[in-house]
């Protein structure tokens, strides 16, 4: 079975795409804004704090790297921790070029394939970090929902919208992976199906030979599925590494908060604001939010800013939780692929 990764020309039109989507944001939000008057505003920010929100991204890469680390060990295949990072990174960079974050995943098991992780394994690995990443971000989101309502309760209705849309695709997408990783009866019927589909269409010419080897895959995926399920403790240990590196993400908007000067509200506050949009913008199928998220972060964290540095506290929290790993991630993405190409020529 072969995983396909997003090709280079849908890669270009992907970032094509965001760029224009940045222009365009920049341009109806930010149009009542000078250069000159952010950069002052910028300029005028502690750079310590902005420096802590960088390193707390590189927190938040190396959780998930450790996620891939902890799974696989469990599952009898362990990987250089370096390895898993260069998983997390190439997660990064396709899930924010790909509407929907739907890229991804594909291309970390893709790339996994090329280490020699067969294809079961790093299906199931990569299902349960899904799956227990969504659990964490709906339980943040609702017990912020709670226990900081007054700071919900001052958005517009088109992100509470949005929010609830969000929250239906979580909910729904933790429903349909459970199915996926522990019933024994959807896996083997989705393939059957995706079979008999293709040699409808003419796709494929030998469909028992191509179910023979399906069945040996799906053999061997519910084999994993099975040590997952014996070892609760696992679930214990990827929950609280996803509990952290969700909280390291959101606490970047605190300390940009905290780079301007204000104390008036405490991290939770400003956690809750960032909470709440990565909740709504998962209803939102443009690459990396961009646009929604922008717009999305002026409403919701004006009750926190005076209105004239609104604008450079969203431009300094994107640049440094996804701008800037975005840069990143594509440069480990280029390490990863020369060091593929590079072992394969030597055969």
């Amino acid at each position: 079975m072969k995983v396909h990764v997003v090709s280079r020309k849908n890669q270009f039109r992907s970032i094509l795409l965001m760029m224009v989507l940045m222009a365009i944001t920049i341009v109806v939000i930010l149009k009542d804004y000078s250069v000159k008057e952010l950069t002052e505003v910028i300029k005028s920010t502690h750079p310590f704090y902005l420096i802590a929100g960088i390193i707390l991204m590189f927190l938040y890469a190396g959780c998930q790297a450790m996620n891939f680390f902890l799974v696989m060990g469990r599952l009898g295949q362990t990987k250089p921790y370096r390895q898993c990072i260069g998983y997390a990174y190439i997660g990064n960079y396709f899930g924010a070029i790909t509407p929907g974050a739907s890229g991804g995943q594909p291309a970390q098991m893709y790339y996994m394939s090329k280490d020699k992780i067969n294809i079961d394994l790093s299906t199931i690995t990569i299902f349960y970090l899904v799956f227990t990443s969504q659990i964490v971000i709906i339980l943040m989101g609702g017990l912020l929902a709670i226990f900081r309502f007054h700071i919900l309760s001052k958005a517009p209705n088109w992100f509470m919208y949005i929010l609830i849309a969000g929250s239906m695709v979580m909910l729904g997408l933790i429903i349909i992976l459970s199915a996926l990783m522990f019933s024994k009866k959807v896996i083997p019927f989705l393939v059957k199906l995706a079979i008999k589909f293709g040699e409808k269409i003419h796709l494929i010419k030998k469909p028992e030979v191509l179910e023979a080897k399906a069945d040996v895959l799906i053999w061997s995926y519910q084999d994993k599925s099975k040590i997952i399920l014996k070892h609760p403790d696992l679930f214990i240990k990827v929950f609280f590494v996803t509990v952290l590196q969700w909280t390291a993400y959101c606490m970047v908007s605190y300390l940009v908060y905290l780079s301007f000067g204000y104390r008036e509200f405490n991290a939770l506050d400003l956690m809750a604001g960032q909470s709440f949009i990565n909740i709504a913008v998962a209803a939102v199928p443009v690459p990396g939010s961009v646009g929604v998220a922008e717009k999305a972060f002026l409403n919701i964290y004006g009750q926190f800013y005076a209105q004239q540095e609104l604008p450079s506290a969203m431009i300094l929290s994107r640049i440094i939780n996804f701008y800037l790993p975005l840069l990143i991630s594509f440069l480990v993405y280029l390490l990863a692929h020369y060091r593929i190409m590079k072992a394969h020529n030597k055969k």
